[in-house]
């Protein structure tokens, strides 16, 4: 009963076996695009213009580790265990 009750309201914008859904037109059971038109045009546009510019930085010696590095670990790894620390506490 519920097959011949799907084909006869419009299956093809999805079913409406709940009495409310069953209720609505057929526009409003259709699926949605994930993403407006104007969203990927601006989408589109900004990858052409990150295409043109060189936003990249240059490339990164891991061999070569610097006091600051060190200070930036050491302040780091100190106040996530100190925040340890005191939720254990």
């Amino acid at each position: 009963m519920n097959r011949s009750f799907a084909t006869a309201t419009g299956a093809a914008y999805g079913t409406a076996r709940h009495p409310f859904r069953a209720s609505l037109p057929r526009h409003a059971l259709r699926e949605l695009p994930r993403l407006e038109p104007e969203v990927l045009a601006a989408m589109r546009k900004a990858e052409e213009r990150l295409r043109d510019m060189d936003v990249r930085s240059d490339p990164v010696d891991l061999k070569r580790i610097t006091m600051q590095d060190v200070r930036d670990f050491m302040i780091a790894y100190c106040a996530c265990f100190l925040a340890v620390m005191a939720f254990i506490a």
